[in-house]
């Protein structure tokens, strides 16, 4: 008698449920997985659909039916995409996206953080020789 009965399910690797959908039509994983391919889609279509300064001013949380809704961070920005969204839609249309008809906007605070660059200064020439200074009292105390 074995310790543990034998299953008649057969395993599978985790990575086969996320990167294999044609293993099981109706995987709630690759359901998941290609919604979240397609609403990256469209974010990425959008942002270069408006200006820079607004695209990087919402983020696409949803599409349902015939409606996307977007997220601002604050109600001036939402202003200007509600002031957008016919354009919006109609650019999605031509870019052939033609379930969306309406969007909405909500604000909240965005997921993701915008990047903000940072400018690099050299060191001066003060800072240089106290750096050095003390890398060369660091390799003294080895000694």
């Amino acid at each position: 008698m074995t310790r543990f009965p034998q299953s008649t399910k057969t395993t599978r690797r985790v990575g086969e449920i996320f990167t294999n959908p044609g293993s099981k039509p109706d995987s709630r994983f690759s359901n998941l997985l290609q919604r979240a391919a397609y609403l990256m889609q469209l974010e990425s279509l959008l942002s270069g659909l408006v200006e820079p300064d607004l695209a990087a001013q919402f983020q696409v949380s949803a599409a349902r039916k015939n409606r996307l809704i977007l997220i601002s961070p604050t109600a001036s920005w939402a202003t200007r995409l509600r002031m957008q969204a016919p354009q919006i839609i109609s650019s999605l249309h031509a870019a052939g996206v033609t379930e969306i008809e309406h969007i909405d906007i909500r604000v909240a605070p965005l997921v993701r953080q915008t990047a903000e660059s940072r400018s690099t200064r050299p060191l001066s020439s003060a800072a240089t020789q106290a750096l050095e200074h003390m890398a060369h009292l660091k390799g003294s105390d080895k000694d």
